[in-house]
């Protein structure tokens, strides 16, 4: 084991035997990687307040040879700790979905510099409350691709050609719909809520926190993604199904929902 310095935000943290913990963080030198804690349950322990979940810390470890195989811990220096997360049950199911969607995936165990910095905002933001359903939905959105999902927001998903208008946003097969391929029995959709998606496509996690945000988009949003990861991506997740269960994503009304937001109409 060789040892290295890092910076990492702490995912997932659980007891091991009677005094040592096991962490899991994504850092920014090496990915996602866990060390062994000795002794970082004793009150004695120097270490304890870097390894709480969500805390942002440097590292130093005895780094394992192999990514997925557990490093050693030498010491940990808090930056950040978070811990406003834990005083709000929402911001702290915001907060679990985006680390139980880096804890499945191990793609996470190659470091990007620049995915560090997302994880790392989107996390402060949710703490100081900063539009920390927003910063949920972004982070999940800006991370599809790390995951090979894609929402097709830069052509038509049908005929595959880019348009200049588009009439309809298919919420079952996330893609945009243009005038030529609008089926008869489709409405259009409100325009705003197109150009809602596209911007969101055309920034960043960091440039989209400027803009203005549209609650019910967001819901619509939000309930479309948190299933697209669950469905299309095949990413389990506890709290993904735990914030599923609220009563703004009840299968019975939210279509309807949808269609009263979309179409400026009822059904």
């Amino acid at each position: 084991m060789s040892e290295v310095k890092i910076k990492a935000v702490v995912l997932d943290s659980f007891n091991y035997e009677e005094n040592d913990k096991i962490i899991t963080v994504y850092s920014k030198e090496f990915g996602k990687l866990s060390f062994i804690a000795l002794g970082a349950n004793k009150p004695s322990s120097k270490n304890n307040y870097s390894l709480n979940l969500f805390s942002v810390a440097n590292f130093e470890i005895f780094k394992s040879r192999k990514a997925q195989s557990i490093s050693k811990l030498k010491t940990g220096a808090l930056i950040n700790d978070n811990f406003k997360i834990t005083k709000s049950y929402n911001n702290y199911l915001f907060a679990s979905i985006i680390s139980s969607v880096i804890l499945q995936e191990d793609l996470f165990y190659n470091k990007d510099p620049k995915w560090f910095d997302m994880l790392q905002e989107a996390i402060k933001n949710i703490n100081d409350e900063i539009n920390p359903f927003s910063n949920m939905v972004w982070f999940l959105f800006y991370s599809l691709k790390n995951f090979g999902g894609n929402w097709e927001l830069k052509k038509c998903y049908r005929c595959n050609k880019p348009s200049k208008i588009y009439r309809r946003f298919d919420l079952n097969n996330f893609g945009l719909v243009c005038p030529n391929c609008i089926y008869e029995n489709e409405e259009e959709q409100d325009f705003e809520f197109i150009k809602y998606l596209q911007r969101m496509d055309n920034n960043t996690f960091f440039t989209i926190q400027k803009f203005s945000i549209n609650v019910s988009y967001e819901i619509i949003i939000s309930k479309l993604i948190l299933g697209y990861y669950l469905n299309e991506l095949g990413i389990y997740s506890f709290p993904i199904k735990e914030i599923l269960k609220k009563e703004v994503y009840n299968e019975n009304t939210f279509w309807e929902y949808s269609h009263r937001v979309l179409t400026n109409s009822s059904i």
